[in-house]
Formats: structure tokens, sequence, C-alpha cells
């Protein structure tokens, strides 16, 4: 199976996620997470080494997702780094506007499984992908996740990325999706 996640912030803090796996292969395969982009008002920064990551993922059989109904899981993380609570006004030199409290994550794109889960493209059949944090929240495509408290210093956010039936027949051949996640501060 290969995954191949790009994540790219485009504002504020986006990004985009384009897992590639196989459901079913011959040969083993192995992933890659690349993060890049510009932060344009944010609280925290991303951290450097975050910039190059990979990701092993193993096949996927076809008869472990008839089992389990779902996939293994597939950690992965965004470090933030140099938080600060406080918020210079670039209207006023010297002058501060309200702190920064809260962070919330948006992941969004292709939905499937009556939008609950992020569309699998490609080759195979009947499945979908689904991304769940530390907590066992659920993202659900556009719809932001509950607010994190923002603290001074480094912050980890951890998700899970699975894959997901989809309820059509499973059919074995590689599948990808794009999904862009948004950190809002405030």
């Amino acid at each position: 199976m290969n995954t191949f996640i790009s994540l790219a912030i485009t504002s504020s803090l986006t990004m985009l996620i384009n897992p590639y796996v196989l459901a079913q292969t011959p040969a083993q395969g192995a992933g890659v997470v690349t993060l890049g982009g510009v932060v344009v008002d944010s609280a925290c920064g991303l951290e450097l080494t975050s910039a190059d990551q990979s990701i092993e993922m193993d096949p996927e059989p076809i008869g472990r997702l008839l089992r389990n109904t779902e996939g293994a899981p597939h950690p992965f993380q965004l470090r933030l780094v140099n938080c600060t609570l406080t918020r210079p006004d670039p209207s006023r030199p010297g002058a501060t506007l309200p702190d920064w409290e809260h962070l919330r994550v948006m992941f969004d794109g292709p939905r499937d499984r009556e939008g609950r889960s992020f569309a699998a493209l490609g080759d195979s059949q009947g499945v979908a992908f689904h991304i769940w944090d530390s907590t066992g929240e659920e993202s659900i495509p556009g719809e932001p996740m509950a607010p994190h408290p923002l603290a001074e210093g480094d912050m980890t956010l951890n998700y899970i990325l699975r894959l997901v039936g989809n309820g059509l027949p499973l059919g074995a051949g590689a599948h990808r999706v794009a999904v862009r996640f948004t950190l809002e501060y405030f």
C-alpha cells in the first residue's frame, strides 16, 4: 500500500492531504508526507521537521476490511511550535488585539458515506477515508471539529487516518483523496 500525503499551508494554516493507497497489492509499498507553505496570521508555527515526513502504510487486504469494517490505523500529526497567545495589532504599533484562546481544525474534501467520510478516487471500490482525532472525535468533511484550548509554546495535534467501507462491494485497486484542512485560531 502506498500513501502520499501532501500538506501545503495557504492561509492562516491550510493544508492538503493526498493519500494514495492500494486496497490489494502483489507488491508492498511505502508512503510519503510532504508539508510546506506560508503562514499569513497565526498563533503558532509548523515544526520545520514536519516539512518532510514518511508514513509507512501496509497493504490493506480486502478480507480485513470485510471482517473489521475499517482498515488499520495510520497516525499522523501536526506539531505546532512557538505558539503565542498575544496578538500585536498591525494597525496600531505597541497595541494588542484580544489574545488567541482556542484552535479549531476543519478537514474538507470530496465526500462519501452520505457526507461522513472522504471519497476515495481511483480504481478501487467500496472504500472511503476517515479521520479521527486523539480523543476519538470524527472529522466530518467541511465541519469544524471541537475547539482545543491554545497554549503557549509547542502543541501536537494527533490524528488517525483509516480506510472505511462505503457500502459498495469491495474491489481491489489504487485509490487516493485530496483533503484540505484549516487551523482556525480565535
